[in-house]
């Protein structure tokens, strides 16, 4: 059948709407197309040869944990190299506040990081430095320095510190001259952290002979801390007592923290002569006795009644210990050499 065709009003409107409309129609093709080109148009190089920007935006988690930092931005700050100091001469006033320096009130100190000169109002900061610069301490920094630093401390901490190196010095038994006698004073904490563990393994060998002078396994147990240090004593009638240390902390989850230094000095006097070498293993029983020891300072008034002949020697003391923390219960053990009657 062949469709009849019939001219009109109608018919002529609606062909010219229809030519009207077909334009935007094409548009609206075009906008899908370059919607969809712009789409995928970041797999692409762009003008300057560079990848489009949202390649750059990472889709997966990062390497690190939630709270971690970006290597990216801190890469220059991490792969920095020691700087050169800058002459003493070649600053008169601070480069941070602009004031003189002058001789006792004003000196001058440079920053470990950047190599300026500041005065000590503008470098009170200490970070530990980026690898580069092979220093475990923490260094004084000026105040952009620290800021600067300060968020990769956790970083640094867990790879550049002392306490996450490995021990140079770990030989104890009878081959090792240093492990033969412990010395009263040490300067660096990797010194201490030897005479500590020196100081355990000789006592775990003397209750290995002889059960009954070994510490309690009841008392270790329940021990908040633990204070392990090396006393010398020695004079006549009036003595003298001086040694360092350290002391840890058990922490909740039961592990223990960071060692801390500690110094003992002391006075007595009484029928004694004589010198001696002591090893004091202290047994802190409550957070009382942790916070006594982690003071600044701390006095202990006491008695006592020892004797040391070779590397054989006995003490009886007892002492009451307070500090600006409080005090606190604690169980001493030793083990003496010398010759003090």
């Amino acid at each position: 059948a062949q469709a009849s065709s019939t001219i009109n009003l109608k018919t002529v409107l609606g062909g010219l709407a229809a030519i009207v409309s077909r334009p935007s129609k094409v548009g609206d093709d075009a906008s899908r197309q370059q919607s969809f080109s712009t789409d995928v148009s970041f797999l692409g190089a762009g003008k300057d040869g560079d990848l489009h920007s949202s390649v750059c935006v990472p889709s997966a988690p990062p390497l690190l944990e939630a709270n971690a930092l970006q290597f990216s931005a801190y890469r220059e700050v991490l792969q920095a190299d020691p700087p050169e100091w800058l002459p003493d001469s070649s600053a008169s006033v601070c480069l941070q506040c602009s004031f003189p320096f002058t001789a006792l009130t004003r000196g001058r100190h440079h920053c470990r990081f950047c190599g300026g000169i500041f005065c000590k109002e503008c470098s009170k900061g200490r970070c530990l430095m980026p690898m580069k610069f092979r220093l475990r301490d923490p260094q004084r920094v000026c105040d952009a320095c620290y800021d600067r630093l300060d968020p990769l401390q956790a970083l640094l901490i867990n790879y550049n510190s002392n306490a996450m190196q490995p021990a140079k010095h770990d030989v104890m038994d009878w081959t090792s001259t240093r492990s033969w006698l412990n010395l009263p004073v040490g300067l660096s904490m990797e010194y201490e952290i030897y005479k500590a563990t020196n100081t355990l393994r000789k006592y775990c060998q003397v209750s290995r002979l002889n059960p009954e002078k070994s510490i309690p396994s009841s008392i270790l147990k329940g021990a908040k801390g633990l204070a392990v240090l090396t006393v010398a004593k020695a004079g006549a009638v009036l003595t003298y007592k001086m040694g360092t240390g350290l002391v840890v902390a058990r922490r909740s989850d039961g592990s223990w923290s960071a060692p801390s230094a500690i110094l003992s000095v002391g006075l007595g006097w009484g029928v004694q002569i004589g010198g001696e070498l002591t090893d004091f293993i202290i047994v802190l029983h409550d957070l009382k006795a942790v916070k006594a020891f982690s003071s600044r300072m701390h006095l202990s008034l006491g008695a006592g009644l020892s004797a040391a002949a070779g590397p054989i020697g006995r003490a009886l003391e007892a002492d009451v210990r307070a500090s600006e923390k409080g005090s606190g219960i604690c169980y001493t053990y030793s083990c003496s050499k010398g010759s003090l009657y």
